[in-house]
């Protein structure tokens, strides 16, 4: 069988710890060229190091919020590689926000802040991409997060084998806490433009799914943790980024729309297709 993965051509940004670089060494590993950014120069020795896995590696120090700072990467990022095909909007801050004690000038820097990288990110990515994508078609994934697709919303999960999960006994609403009202906001926009690209995109063989998780062990997710204890059932990034590698291999004929997500507490493996996923290929149909 050929492997769906070998010889296609990636981007991912926010690769220098976390999420983004095990999504890289995923793909890498599984013979894909790939191409990484971050505001964090640690991404130029990321990239040595997938050079051990993968025939071409690019690597370019790049914030996603600055329209000539990505476009730039993703340009030179396709001439390095001979195109693009994948692309892993990865990118991300989290910043807990209180609105009855943040001032009004703390308001403003924070949403900015955030939305610039989450938001404005996943947009200018995935806006500076797509033109490289369209002869050949491919695939983009946005990450999310579970605070807006839980293990109780739009489909309430059957926890039989999820006995970790905090919310086995009670429905679990689409929100995180009240101290995430511009970072759940950002990731709400995501879905957005999933949605809207998913449907726009598909005549031209390119699948648009989002890609949110729960508790993973991060660099992001321990700075918000703090001293306090891993929660029960935490998953690895590795075991995170290979689901993510498992739906681009899905191929042309793959779920598209999808809001595709995975909880602590519960199996860390590739779900079915979602009532997102199964709505917008009706739609398409």
């Amino acid at each position: 069988m050929v492997n769906p993965i070998v010889q296609r051509k990636a981007i991912i940004t926010g690769a220098a710890n976390g999420l983004g670089y095990a999504v890289a060494k995923s793909l890498a590993q599984a013979g894909t060229f790939v191409s990484v950014c971050d505001k964090d120069p640690r991404v130029i020795e990321v990239a040595e190091e997938l050079r051990q896995w993968s025939d071409i590696v690019y690597a370019e120090v790049a914030d996603v919020s600055q329209p000539i700072q990505i476009k730039s990467f993703i340009d030179n990022a396709a001439r390095a590689m001979g195109g693009i095909d994948i692309v892993v909007s990865n990118a991300g801050i989290v910043r807990p926000t209180q609105p009855t004690k943040d001032s009004y000038e703390r308001a403003i820097q924070d949403f900015d802040d955030v939305i610039n990288v989450n938001l404005r990110g996943v947009y200018l990515t995935g806006r500076a991409a797509i033109p490289h994508m369209l002869a050949d078609g491919g695939d983009i994934v946005n990450i999310t997060t579970d605070h807006i697709h839980t293990c109780g919303w739009p489909e309430l999960l059957d926890h039989t084998h999820a006995q970790e999960c905090p919310w086995k006994d009670v429905q679990r609403p689409p929100v995180g806490s009240k101290n995430f009202d511009i970072y759940d906001s950002s990731k709400w926009g995501i879905k957005g433009i999933t949605n809207a690209w998913a449907r726009d995109l598909a005549p031209h063989k390119i699948r648009v799914n989002s890609f949110g998780m729960g508790a993973t062990i991060t660099p992001m997710f321990l700075s918000v943790l703090g001293d306090r204890p891993l929660p029960s059932g935490t998953m690895q990034a590795d075991d995170v980024a290979g689901l993510i590698v498992e739906l681009i291999a899905e191929g042309p004929d793959g779920r598209t729309g999808d809001d595709v997500q995975v909880w602590a507490g519960h199996p860390t493996v590739l779900p079915p297709i979602g009532l997102e996923g199964r709505l917008t290929m009706v739609d398409l149909a």
